[in-house]
């Protein structure tokens, strides 16, 4: 019996490549539209290309305050870079309303009310809603997910590089197992995240420190090194996906959209694509690779 396929798809990483990507395009009556438009054109690749059982798409609401709380300057970066917030959200509201109509299960967490960012929500997917014996694919540029491949059920697509990395390719890839990329992210910090690593370690002295000491864990076991402990302590926190959900609890009702009825709404579906001229998103090409999700 073939087992079940599932795909993960990192929604907000598509969503702002898509914004950037296709910036300029906009419907006959001047809206926005490109980030609606990348991101339904990459969603149709992916289904298209791995033939999923099942698909989820994690998007986030902004920064979690637990990691905000540990550290105040997390992702703080992100702030300063420009571009049109009220477009992107505007568009992204009308992305899950196609995803409605589409009947593609979402996690989103409105209220912002979880702590959980859409990393995490796919973590707890991951963790402890799927089956052990599924096939996963992540769809993500975000190298926190590699940490997930401590199989070789999972494989990760990063599209802006169209490569996979597995757990066989991870080290070559990065400089670090699945099993060291907490412990490595803590050493030299995550410059993405604004999270700091340890003073004086960078990747070469990172690699070197968990070849003689393995992890971390183990290195605090046998040196009283306050300093480290503290960092470690706190990036644990801000990185390990595993910890966080494992350490917060979440109702997954108050954020998982599913449906009672497994059938397009075509009429809605067809209304929005002549609001915003997906002339090319009307056709049985694109429509029949959701369709066979829901047989």
């Amino acid at each position: 019996m073939a087992r079940k396929r599932v795909l993960l798809v990192d929604g907000n990483n598509i969503l702002h490549q898509s914004f950037h990507k296709f910036e300029k395009l906009k419907s006959t009556d001047g809206k926005p539209s490109g980030a609606i438009f990348g991101f339904f054109k990459s969603l149709h690749m992916y289904i298209d290309r791995f033939q999923p059982d099942d698909v989820y798409i994690t998007f986030d609401n902004g920064h979690s305050p637990l990691r905000d709380k540990l550290l105040p300057e997390y992702k703080e970066h992100r702030q300063n870079i420009s571009y049109d917030r009220e477009s992107l959200f505007a568009q992204k509201a009308v992305i899950m309303k196609i995803l409605r109509m589409l009947r593609i299960k979402y996690l989103f967490d409105k209220n912002n009310s979880t702590g959980f960012e859409g990393d995490d929500l796919l973590a707890y997917l991951y963790f402890k809603k799927i089956n052990k014996e599924c096939l996963v694919t992540i769809v993500s540029t975000d190298k926190d997910f590699n940490q997930l491949l401590t199989t070789d059920r999972v494989k990760i697509f990063n599209p802006r590089k169209e490569e996979y990395v597995r757990q066989t390719n991870c080290e070559s890839l990065f400089g670090y197992t699945p099993y060291e990329t907490v412990d490595f992210l803590s050493l030299v910090g995550d410059s993405s995240d604004d999270i700091p690593g340890f003073p004086g370690i960078g990747p070469v002295k990172a690699r070197k420190f968990l070849d003689k000491w393995h992890s971390i864990a183990k290195y605090l076991e046998l040196n009283a090194d306050d300093k480290m402990r503290e960092v470690y302590e706190r990036n644990k926190q801000l990185i390990d996906l595993k910890w966080f959900v494992d350490n917060h609890k979440l109702d997954l009702d108050k954020v998982l959209k599913t449906y009672t009825r497994r059938k397009i709404n075509y009429e809605k579906f067809r209304e929005v694509c002549i609001e915003y001229s997906f002339n090319s998103f009307m056709t049985d090409i694109f429509i029949e690779p959701f369709k066979k999700l829901l047989k």
